[in-house]
């Protein structure tokens, strides 16, 4: 019985594993390599599909405004909000709403300081990620 038992016990251990490693941690900064990286001129695609963005980090660099071409795919209405944090007290630019399928807005965000910002869609919030800005801040 001991060995029929270890099997059993071993894949509730492995299902337990498995739920923790799946949970949504979208406060956590995003590990290296794990961002969509702008383009030469700081522009980046980012779409919606399935009520949810394509990416949930997007890093750019700093001294240049950045472009964010955003394509809804779908027919739920989305759009893009960038903030300062995920307090929402300072929004840095807003999107048109779009309806989809296919239908796209762009967003042009003042060139910000480096650090982390946070965007998500204002009619489905669970629909965020981070906006990271990498450089040097230019000289004043």
């Amino acid at each position: 019985m001991i060995k029929s038992e270890q099997p059993a016990g071993m894949l509730l251990v492995l299902a337990l594993l498995l739920v923790a490693c799946s949970g949504a941690g979208s406060s956590t900064k995003p590990p290296a390599g794990a961002c969509v990286r702008t383009d030469a001129s700081n522009s980046v695609m980012l779409t919606a599909d399935n009520l949810q963005f394509s990416t949930a980090c997007i890093e750019a660099v700093v001294g240049k405004s950045i472009v964010i071409h955003f394509t809804n795919e779908e027919a739920a209405p989305h759009d893009v909000v960038v903030y300062k944090d995920s307090t929402k007290k300072q929004e840095l630019g807003r999107s048109d709403i779009v309806t989809g399928p296919n239908v796209s807005t762009t967003l042009t965000i003042p060139p910000p300081l480096p650090g982390q910002y946070y965007f998500e869609c204002s009619i489905h919030t669970a629909m965020n990620g981070s906006l990271v800005v990498r450089g040097d801040a230019p000289a004043p």
